[in-house]
């Protein structure tokens, strides 16, 4: 089933329709202000809409008890970091995975991520390879915990897929739980909200097809035959400042100098989801393609190009080394980083 069918139109309080992303959608927020936490801009108006209710009927009561509920595999759910990770041969490809995180200059880490366990092989050949990565935001707020409590989530329903569940079954559900549990983090003990939220992006790759998803302005991004294409958009207010550039209402020079042009325009932590991004079909990997998600702390520090040279001859090593290359730049207030690699080789054939 498409995601097209899955997130439908919605009425905010105030009555607007706020459409849900497509690959053509519109960025659904105007005239957004913001606040920085954490070194991440969120919107000072939370959107406030009725809660999204999918063909699941997903209820947010007991999301506390979903989170910390033990999974049929694995209770723990660990996020390591920089963990070595075995590499995954299918009948036609190997995926070799590289992962790597820094603190910047930021006194939080609030970046969290994780793979699902290549070890088992038995179980990625029944369910696939899942990558995931979540940037939160929210300062004293512990945006740390946002971003944990999301890629647990994906964790824990990547091990409860079955074999009826669709990929994108899989992926909607886990989003789905994800946004009510950090939107009930962003709750105080008197019941108001604060700033907090996280991004997030995800891959699966089963049987040598990939899917992702996103929210926010974390990215994925897919080096094929030298050239890097960025497959996901960003979620943020750039986004509406160009269609108003497009239509005539400001200039481009008052575009790219807009103090609000990084601000999210959607992310995990809200009553609702306003903008999804997600691949409308399955990408066919070949060997020698690469997979490279990240937090912002890399792609606003390395540009494209350089970027592409890191990725070049991937092996183990190249998330460290892309992350390394950002923090030799020195760039003050250098935001976390998280870097997740995987590379497809061609499988040996002795």
């Amino acid at each position: 089933m498409c995601f097209l069918t899955l997130w439908k139109r919605l009425k905010s309080k105030k009555g607007a329709k706020i459409a849900s992303k497509t690959k053509s959608g519109s960025s659904g927020a105007k005239n957004r202000t913001g606040s920085s936490t954490g070194g991440k801009k969120l919107p000072t108006h939370r959107p406030n809409s009725k809660h999204c209710k999918d063909e699941n009927k997903l209820d947010r009561k007991g999301f506390s008890n979903i989170i910390n509920q033990p999974s049929e595999r694995n209770s723990k759910f660990e996020l390591k970091t920089n963990q070595e990770l075995a590499a995954y041969s299918t009948d036609s490809l190997k995926l070799v995975p590289s992962n790597y995180q820094h603190i910047g200059s930021r006194d939080r880490q609030e970046d969290s991520f994780a793979f699902s366990d290549l070890n088992d092989r038995k179980v990625v050949e029944k369910k696939g390879v899942l990558a995931v990565i979540a940037d939160g935001m929210g300062g004293l707020a512990r945006g740390d915990r946002a971003s944990q409590v999301a890629v647990r989530i994906f964790l824990r329903e990547y091990n409860n897929k079955n074999d009826h569940n669709s990929i994108e079954h899989f992926m909607r559900r886990a989003l789905t739980i994800a946004n009510y549990a950090v939107f009930d983090l962003a709750l105080d003990e008197k019941g108001q909200e604060v700033d907090l939220g996280t991004t997030l992006v995800a891959v699966l790759v089963e049987q040598g097809k990939m899917h992702w998803v996103s929210v926010g302005d974390s990215l994925v991004y897919l080096l094929r035959d030298g050239a890097l294409r960025q497959l996901n958009k960003e979620h943020i207010y750039a986004n509406q400042l160009a269609d108003e550039v497009e239509n005539g209402l400001i200039s481009k020079k008052e575009a790219i100098e807009h103090p609000e042009r990084s601000f999210l325009t959607s992310y995990l932590g809200t009553s609702e989801l306003i903008e999804v991004d997600y691949s409308l079909e399955p990408l066919a990997l070949k060997a020698g393609d690469v997979v490279l998600l990240c937090t912002d702390g890399l792609n606003n520090t390395l540009s494209a190009g350089e970027i592409t040279a890191g990725l070049e001859h991937p092996d183990a090593g190249t998330a460290e080394e892309l992350v390394k290359a950002a923090i030799a730049k020195g760039k003050p207030h250098q935001d976390n980083i998280t870097v997740l690699v995987l590379s497809c080789q061609a499988v040996d054939s002795q």
